[in-house]
């Protein structure tokens, strides 16, 4: 029997401390904000390590923030020592309910910020640590790997099967 596969997906990432009381808040992505249950841990990346963290509350803030407060995050210098980082949620690569799979991108078309077309996705691979989709370029090129990852897709268009991505300089004539 084979162990599931289990991977941290990051959902959010903290934007800044928010009160006295604890709270921060964070942005997240509209297409993974049901990824945040309050009953189960959030992990944010200490020393190269995830730390589980459970959530006290969470309180929506606007279309893609919350106000969140963590057990054992208390005050502005534990919340300084997170900002900026990720929050990542424990993720079920392999069930079959999950809706979310980076695999469903196959087929997707890939363009820059400017609308510019990269190419098509014709491939998820899922490098430890860097989650990438293989891009078949228009031109023939070899394959081009863009990371999976929050900075760099900046929007998921299902209905277009478009997905916006802010591309690293110089990943392109790699």
């Amino acid at each position: 029997m084979s162990e599931r596969a289990i991977k941290l997906l990051p959902v959010a990432k903290v934007i800044k401390s928010f009160g006295t009381k604890g709270e921060f808040l964070i942005r997240y992505s509209p297409r993974f904000k049901d990824d945040i249950d309050e009953k189960r841990p959030v992990f944010i990346s200490y020393d190269g390590l995830p730390v589980p963290f459970f959530i006290e509350s969470i309180r929506p803030k606007g279309a893609d923030q919350a106000l969140i407060k963590l057990e054992g995050v208390d005050n502005e210098v534990q919340i300084a020592e997170i900002s900026g980082e990720f929050i990542y949620v424990d993720y079920d690569f392999e069930s079959d309910d999950n809706q979310d799979d980076p695999s469903q991108f196959k087929g997707y078309s890939i363009e820059d910020e400017s609308g510019k077309g990269i190419g098509i996705i014709t491939e998820f691979y899922d490098y430890p640590g860097n989650p990438c989709f293989g891009i078949k370029r228009p031109d023939n090129k070899e394959e081009l790997l863009i990371p999976v990852h929050e900075d760099i897709i900046l929007d998921i268009d299902d209905s277009a099967k478009k997905i916006t991505a802010r591309i690293p300089e110089g990943l392109l004539e790699l």
